[in-house]
């Protein structure tokens, strides 16, 4: 059998972090993240999916040879479930929204979602390797149906849009992994 059984990750934690954008990421993964990154709280069992979509168009030679394939319209999202009714997934979950406390009672006032881009900071742990998948810019594009029950968590399906910067950078992985060590040259 070709490789490792210590390579496979089996992602025992996470946590999701929001920040407003443009809040500086983590450059490795020691550092406490700075006060503005914000936890989601408890996320589902389930952990996070990674989606991507992009049209694609085959050009054809004369005599049907197909000589080139062209891609655009790239999107790639994260789906993760949070299990807490926080202010920051409170937040997530209705953008433009707002609350207030008076008294020890709570007041949230829903209204027609806004535009609200984040950044995003997914931060998973398997033993003692860690990766921190800094996402510069996102939003929420959709919420999932959120049950009210006396037999399950109330639970937020998010799908986060994730948007590319200039240089067309989606996220930014960091991780003490060593199978995914860069091999020096000399």
């Amino acid at each position: 059998m070709a490789g490792d059984t210590d390579n496979p990750r089996l992602w025992e934690g996470a946590d999701l972090y929001v920040a407003p954008v443009g809040t500086t990421a983590p450059t490795d993964i020691a550092t406490p993240l700075a006060a503005a990154w914000k936890a989601a709280g408890l996320l589902s069992e389930d952990g996070a999916s990674e989606s991507r979509d992009q049209d694609s168009t085959d050009h054809y030679a004369w005599g049907g040879v197909l000589i080139r394939t062209t891609r655009s319209k790239h999107k790639r999202t994260i789906t993760v479930t949070c299990l807490e009714d926080n202010l920051v997934v409170f937040d997530l979950v209705n953008p433009g929204s707002t609350a207030s406390t008076t008294g020890g009672v709570t007041t949230r006032t829903v209204k027609v979602p806004k535009n609200n881009p984040k950044g995003f900071l997914l931060e998973l742990r398997d033993g003692d390797v860690t990766m921190r998948r800094a996402i510069p810019k996102g939003e929420v594009e959709s919420v999932g149906e959120v049950t009210l029950s006396d037999s399950e968590l109330t639970a937020y399906e998010l799908t986060i849009t994730i948007y590319p910067s200039a240089d067309g950078t989606l996220y930014v992985d960091i991780t003490d992994d060593p199978q995914a060590e860069v091999p020096v040259t000399p």
